[in-house]
């Protein structure tokens, strides 16, 4: 008796060309949006080179220092918004104290589970 081999994947084929393509233009489109932030780091690292031989180099840096900016404002943002919340609300301690180590031990108990 013959068996014939089972085919595992009869519906395999070959994929089509423009979803090759999607990738490397995602890859090209990363890169040139990386770019910038790439040759801030290089100079970065070159100027501190200079300055361990002992050349004085002073740097600009402008991509790094707006996403520095950047991120500096949304800290303050939210901080704001976080810290609003709660200067609102009177902090009594008899009843924070008990709350926050009924808190504390629940969450040593799931950790420990």
């Amino acid at each position: 008796m013959v068996k014939n081999p089972i085919p595992l994947a009869p519906d395999v084929c070959r994929e089509p060309r423009r979803r090759r393509l999607i990738p490397i233009i995602s890859l090209f489109v990363a890169a040139t949006m990386v770019a910038p932030v790439f040759v801030d780091a290089v100079a970065l690292c070159y100027a501190q080179w200079c300055e361990m031989l002992g050349t004085p180099v002073s740097v600009r840096t402008p991509t790094l220092d707006a996403i520095g900016e950047r991120v500096e404002s949304v800290r303050s943002e939210c901080w704001y918004h976080v810290s609003s919340r709660f200067q609102r609300v009177p902090w009594n301690p008899r009843v924070v104290l008990p709350i926050a180590i009924v808190v504390m031990a629940v969450a040593m108990i799931m950790l420990r589970l």
